[in-house]
C-alpha cells in the first residue's frame, strides 16, 4: 500500500479492501478510467472533509504514476539515524519534529543526497548509510503549482563519539537532538504521519 500525504489527511492506494473496511474514518473509491485518477489529488485536497480515502486497485505502481500525472514532481532523501547508544536523532522545524531530510540535486545519487542533507541540517559527520527503509509521499503548494514530493529514507548510523549537533538555521531548523527510544512518542505526538510511517518501516510503533 502507498499513502499519500494531504497535511494530516492521506490518499492510499491499496490492492485490496480489507483495511479500508476496518478503518471507521475511510472513504473507499474504486477507480475506472485514467482521467478519473489523475484528477483524484486535485479533487481531494479540496475536500478537507474525507479524512482519508482508500483507492483499490489491481496495479498499485500504475495506479500511483495516474496519480502523479498532473502534480509537480520533486524527489528528496532522508535518514532515520541511529549512534551506539541506540538514540535517534530527530529535529525541530516549522513548529513540529522531523527528520532530517532534503531535495536531490540533478545527477546525484539519491543515498548521496539524503546523507549530505543530514550532515548538512544537523552539522553531524561520521555517519554511515545503510539500508533503504521506505518511501513517503505528501503534497503542497506553492508558486501556483501543486507538488508531490517522494522521499527515500535511507538507516543511517552515527559512529562519532560526540552528541553535539548544529542544527541548520537557514533552512529553519531550530533544534536537532538525540532521543531515547522510550521518549520518542513524547516527540512524535508533534509531527508528520509520513514520519510516524517511517518509524513503523524501522519496526517501532509509537504508543500515541
Amino acid at each position: 500500500m502507498y499513502s499519500i500525504y494531504f497535511e494530516n489527511r492521506s490518499l492510499a492506494v491499496c490492492s485490496g479492501s480489507e483495511q479500508s473496511i476496518n478503518d471507521p474514518n475511510a472513504v473507499l473509491y474504486i477507480p475506472g478510467s485514467f482521467p478519473q485518477i489523475a484528477s483524484l489529488p486535485e479533487m481531494f485536497d479540496q475536500t478537507p472533509g474525507i479524512k482519508k480515502l482508500y483507492i483499490r486497485c489491481d496495479n498499485e505502481e500504475s495506479t500511483l504514476e495516474q496519480l502523479f500525472s498532473n502534480l509537480t514532481h520533486i524527489d528528496a532523501g532522508g535518514g532515520l539515524v541511529t549512534n551506539s547508544k541506540g538514540q535517534f536523532l530527530i529535529i525541530f522545524r516549522h513548529g513540529r519534529w522531523d527528520l532530517p531530510k532534503g531535495k536531490q540535486e540533478p545527477g546525484e545519487d539519491i543515498r548521496v543526497s539524503a546523507l549530505r542533507e543530514v550532515e548538512e541540517e544537523c552539522g553531524l559527520n561520521h555517519i554511515s548509510v545503510s539500508d533503504h527503509l521506505c518511501d513517503t509521499y505528501h503534497t503542497y503548494h506553492r508558486n501556483d503549482l501543486f507538488w508531490i514530493k517522494r522521499t527515500q529514507w535511507f538507516k543511517m548510523e552515527y559512529t562519532g563519539n560526540g552528541t553535539s549537533t548544529i542544527p541548520q538555521a537557514e533552512e529553519g531548523i531550530e533544534k536537532a537532538i538525540w532521543v531515547e527510544r522510550s521518549e520518542l512518542a513524547k516527540y512524535m505526538k508533534n509531527t508528520y504521519p509520513s514520519i510516524i510511517e517511517v518509524f513503523e518501516k524501522f519496526g517501532i510503533t509509537l504508543d500515541l
